[in-house]
């Protein structure tokens, strides 16, 4: 039977209302029976920020975290309008730039059913990706499948030596690479005895060093800090992981919004 005190979408937009400053700049609210705390998350290109509210907190609490914030939010504002996307299309035509570990290769259409997608190495430092013609029904998935595959080979390499200094006393994770959406380059999972950490298929686009941040990020929330989850506790056990973390991600910010998400022209036949 459902909580008849549960906090409602509602109920919350018109708490806010009070406050027109405050309710023009939120753009959704997920109630959430498996969160513990309120949260605010904003995207780049977002039109708006995105409240998640524990079932059991009220919608004056939801007024007093949005009030507190003023500033943060406005942060928020500033990072999603300066970072929108502007992510490519892709067609899958013969010359068409892919990148993998921020190396550029060219697609190259084959009539070799043994070779569905492969990387292959062209004249002087270039590369190749070799497709197979009846490959190109399947739109992308045949590029996300290769690059996770892949990313989790690369990963399990970078995996151990990362986590030797997160936390080298502890069973490191599961650690892939995998389709997880276009909305966030990681993420840790520990929930219900889970401890695994999935990286987006769209990270290996990115030059190593900034695949190798989204993975410190994943494994330093495996490794548990205490606190909010990207609070203080979080931003120092990265720290310590990564030297000048807060640099780096803002230097993805900025990378990470001309990567390839997926996106399918009609140059497709």
């Amino acid at each position: 039977m459902a909580d008849s005190t549960a906090v409602t979408a509602e109920a919350i937009r018109e708490a806010i209302a009070t406050d027109a400053r405050l309710a023009k700049h939120v753009a959704h609210i997920q109630i959430s029976a498996r969160r513990k705390t309120l949260g605010m998350t904003m995207n780049p290109g977002d039109e708006g920020i995105t409240l998640q509210v524990p079932t059991d907190t009220t919608p004056a609490e939801v007024l007093r975290l949005l009030s507190e914030n003023r500033d943060r939010i406005g942060a928020m504002l500033v990072k999603a309008k300066r970072y929108v996307p502007d992510h490519p299309v892709k067609t899958f035509v013969n010359g068409e730039g892919f990148l993998w570990l921020g190396r550029s290769a060219r697609l190259c259409l084959l009539d070799n059913p043994d070779v569905m997608l492969r990387r292959a190495s062209g004249y002087g430092t270039g590369y190749w990706f070799e497709m197979d013609r009846t490959a190109i029904p399947r739109g992308a998935k045949t590029f996300i499948d290769w690059y996770s595959r892949e990313g989790t080979a690369w990963l399990q390499t970078e995996a151990q030596q990362l986590w030797s200094r997160v936390a080298p006393f502890r069973p490191m994770p599961t650690v892939r690479a995998a389709n997880i959406g276009r909305t966030r380059w990681g993420k840790h999972d520990g929930r219900d005895g889970r401890d695994d950490v999935t990286i987006a298929w769209q990270t290996f686009q990115l030059p190593p060093s900034l695949v190798r941040h989204v993975l410190a990020h994943e494994l330093t929330h495996a490794a548990r800090p205490g606190g909010a989850v990207h609070g203080p506790e979080f931003w120092r056990a990265f720290e310590r992981t990564e030297i000048g973390a807060r640099q780096t991600a803002r230097r993805l910010d900025e990378e990470g919004r001309h990567v390839w998400m997926g996106d399918v022209g009609q140059g497709v036949a």
